[in-house]
């Protein structure tokens, strides 16, 4: 005699319209097959005994003093050839350094799909999965929450 597999169980949460849009458009961008897979998917992928730690700044708290060092620099006198280099080494090492704490703190967090959707804001639709991809390949590490 066969068995029959085991039935999933229905169940059923509720959010204002316009958070069930927002989760929508997550669950479309991370490629999910519905919402529901999408948000069961994010639930579990968040470890509720593990401290949160949120990032120091939001997205566009960071976006805001990026566009303000870009018109500042825009309003500097040239660097001199001599100096150049050891000051844009500093500066990008430690420009680094903040990408990397917040690459690293969303993807433990699981919130890889806002990673990316805030990459493909900055750089262009496509790029936030590329990067990420390359990021997680080059620090061998995995994108699950640890």
């Amino acid at each position: 005699m066969k068995r029959r597999p085991k039935r999933e169980g229905k169940y059923s949460l509720s959010c204002t319209d316009e958070k069930w849009e927002r989760l929508k458009a997550r669950a479309s961008h991370a490629g999910s097959t519905s919402v529901s897979a999408f948000i069961v998917e994010a639930a579990l992928a968040v470890d509720p005994t593990r401290p949160r730690m949120d990032v120091a700044l939001a997205m566009e708290q960071q976006q805001a003093i990026t566009e303000a060092a870009r018109r500042l620099i825009a309003h500097l006198p040239p660097v001199p050839p001599e100096t150049a280099t050891p000051l844009w080494k500093t500066i990008h090492g430690r420009v680094s350094f903040l990408v990397r704490m917040a690459m690293d703190d969303m993807l433990d967090q699981g919130r890889r799909d806002v990673l990316e959707h805030h990459l493909d804001r900055q750089f262009g639709a496509g790029s936030g999965e590329r990067m990420v991809a390359a990021y997680l390949e080059r620090t061998g590490r995995d994108d699950r929450p640890e």
